[in-house]
């Protein structure tokens, strides 16, 4: 088949029956429940993105596995040339909707780790790696991601925790498959995916053997249970106070694993802990240049935000607001020219693909993230407090009172009260909402922390060479 339409994968959404709580309660079909609709329409938007004649030549290639075109979601990137292409999609489609679930990094980077174990310990995850890849590009299928634990205290290694089941582990090994209990955390999205696939959060030391595990496994399958928060936005459509979340939103899930079988054929690493650490070297600057990009379209929408909300306020040459629009591009820039850089130099891995920069890609993401949550004060500030202030959209829906609202919200001429408000009510939904919250915690923790930035910035950033340098310069042996 390899591509699917929206509404295609709606119907293959009814033949799986995962377990799911969301709104103290475990529901029937995830199709059917209210919580699950802005969701569901949104990976529809991705799906039909595909056949669309406006957006197809962003959203399908041609894959050398299967011989087939298939979706942006499930291609291998085997070029930097790709890598880049991914980045400038990425950068021009976030800039209007935010996110375009770009999953597809954890699959590149398990392609690269299981070939590595296959050369060295004659093992066949790399062979079951490959015939599931071609599985999800055949079917057109999406998962979700399961990579953080839950982890417990913070201070100790898996295999020291109080609680063994704090990080998802092996609990048994049979002939046709393993047992794997524990959970994962931060699943986005996973009830309405076809698979959940599991990669390790973390180096690991041979005592924690039990919990280097990376497979997949239908999100339906005995013993697996999402315990799901809804996506930030009204369950009811606000399309003027919420322009955001009543279109876009993800669920979060709290996953858990009660003695799953997985069987040996969708089982990609189990107990190589020597490997954990190439696999987060890896992931590293897979998942930082492509957060890099997306927060770097994010801030275009913080700054094209600021300019329209300053227009509407009838202050768009006031020096300080146009200052401040300036520190949003740079920002954004930076981002996103780290992003490209850390592409451009990547080096190709033996397996077929490239690895981007580690130290430029967590560089440019660390500035970006950090001046994101910045920007998002500096908006309010260039709007006023009005934007917690203003009447609700039932009021302005009121014929009665709306005449009043229009009358005392006009600002500049040459905006209406309308649009004004329109205006208010997105930044509104950008820094003083459920939305916002979410939009913060993503930046600044989505794909690693800051810190884990700036540790590996230091990790990668030759100092010993610049010394040298600097001891030629001034004559020192």
């Amino acid at each position: 088949m390899g591509i699917k339409t929206g509404d295609q994968y709606v119907e293959s959404l009814r033949k799986l029956s995962p377990t799911v709580y969301i709104g103290g309660e475990k529901i029937t079909s995830v199709v059917d429940s209210p919580f699950f609709a802005t969701p569901i329409r949104e990976m529809k938007k991705f799906y039909d993105w595909q056949s669309d004649p406006e957006t197809k030549d962003d959203f399908t290639f041609h894959s050398p596995i299967t011989n087939e075109t298939v979706g942006f979601w499930t291609h291998l990137r085997q070029t930097p040339e790709e890598l880049l292409a991914m980045v400038e999609t990425m950068k021009r489609t976030n800039a209007r909707h935010f996110c375009s679930m770009c999953m597809g990094i954890g699959l590149s980077v398990l392609w690269g780790v299981t070939w590595e174990i296959d050369r060295d310990k004659n093992t066949t995850y790399h062979a079951n790696f490959r015939r599931f890849f071609e599985h999800l590009q055949k079917e057109d299928l999406r998962y979700c991601l399961g990579v953080m634990d839950p982890k417990g205290d913070r201070s100790l290694p898996p295999s020291r925790q109080p609680d063994p089941d704090l990080y998802l582990r092996v609990a048994e090994k049979r002939d046709d498959g393993i047992i794997v209990r524990g959970a994962k955390a931060h699943t986005s999205n996973g009830p309405i995916t076809h698979y959940f696939f599991a990669m390790p959060c973390r180096a690991m030391g041979e005592d924690d053997a039990d919990y280097c595990l990376s497979f997949a496994i239908p999100v339906d399958a005995p013993g697996i249970s999402f315990i799901t928060r809804p996506a930030p936005g009204p369950l009811a459509p606000k399309e003027f106070e919420c322009p955001v979340s009543t279109r876009i939103g993800f669920t979060e899930s709290l996953t858990v694993f009660d003695d799953v079988f997985i069987p040996w054929e969708n089982v990609f690493m189990c107990g190589e802990w020597e490997y954990t650490q190439k696999l987060i070297g890896l992931f590293s600057p897979y998942v930082r240049f492509a957060k890099g990009t997306c927060t770097s379209a994010r801030i275009d929408i913080l700054a094209g935000t600021a300019a329209l909300i300053a227009q509407a306020n009838g202050v768009p040459g006031a020096g300080h607001v146009r200052s401040k629009i300036t520190d949003m591009a740079n920002a954004s820039e930076i981002g996103y020219g780290c992003a490209i850089a850390s592409v451009q130099k990547s080096v190709m891995h033996e397996s077929g693909i490239p690895i981007p920069d580690n130290g430029i890609a967590n560089a440019g993401l660390y500035h970006t993230r950090t001046r994101f949550a910045q920007f998002l004060g500096t908006l309010q500030e260039i709007a006023g407090g009005i934007v917690t202030t203003m009447p609700t959209e039932q009021e302005y829906s009121n014929p009665e009172i709306r005449p009043l609202i229009d009358k005392y919200f006009q600002a500049s001429p040459l905006v209406t009260a309308e649009d004004r408000m329109r205006i208010l009510y997105l930044i509104q939904e950008l820094t003083a909402s459920r939305w916002s919250g979410y939009l913060i915690a993503s930046a600044i923790c989505a794909g690693g922390t800051p810190e884990t930035n700036r540790m590996e910035v230091a990790r990668n950033y030759n100092l010993l060479e610049k010394m040298e340098n600097v001891k030629a310069i001034c004559g020192i042996n």
